[in-house]
């Protein structure tokens, strides 16, 4: 019987200030003091102002929640290039890096999470991942800050939405303005 190998996602290490490390640290290994890896979340948002939430897979942590598109940047690559990978794995929208702005950055031991606001066509087509996502909905922005103060959203996302709610907005209105002009 062939012998099948099992390869752990492999991220580059930073330090708290997002610096490499020059070393590589391993999905579901334990993470040194010190030393952090960066997530990309992204607020995907029609341009007539529809947020993207997704359900997550019964089989994840949170599982049937709600939430916004995200997840770790592999080794190699920039935060905005992770964020438009897991969006596209996650989704299946294609993006462009003109279409997706840093709205603000967090730090939570082991992670730095970087959080994106992509915006895209009110007509995009999603395509979920298998074993990831189970549904999706588009919902107007002012009902998405509503729907995540309830208990079926991911408690920990909600938390940093609601601190950063101005500066998504900000981000929002600025990337609408540049694609736009």
């Amino acid at each position: 019987m062939p012998t099948v190998k099992f390869y752990k996602e492999v991220w580059d290490a930073y330090d708290r200030e997002g610096n490499k490390l020059g070393f590589d640290i391993y999905r579901d290994e334990p993470v040194p003091e010190n030393v952090y890896h960066i997530v990309a979340e992204i607020y995907t948002v029609t341009r007539d102002n529809r947020v993207l939430i997704t359900r997550r897979h019964p089989n994840k942590s949170y599982p049937l929640k709600w939430e916004n598109t995200g997840g770790s940047i592999l080794k190699g690559e920039t935060p905005v290039l992770g964020a438009i990978r897991e969006l596209y794995e996650e989704t299946g929208i294609k993006i462009t890096e003109n279409q997706i702005k840093l709205a603000y950055s967090e730090v939570k031991h082991p992670h730095i999470y970087n959080c994106f606001v992509a915006l895209v066509d009110n007509d995009v087509e999603v395509k979920l991942q298998e074993g990831e996502t189970v549904e999706y909905k588009f919902i107007p922005y002012d009902e998405f800050m509503k729907f995540i103060c309830t208990d079926e959203f991911v408690d920990k996302i909600r938390d940093s939405i609601l601190r950063h709610k101005d500066e998504i907005s900000v981000t929002l209105e600025k990337l609408k303005s540049e694609l736009n002009g």
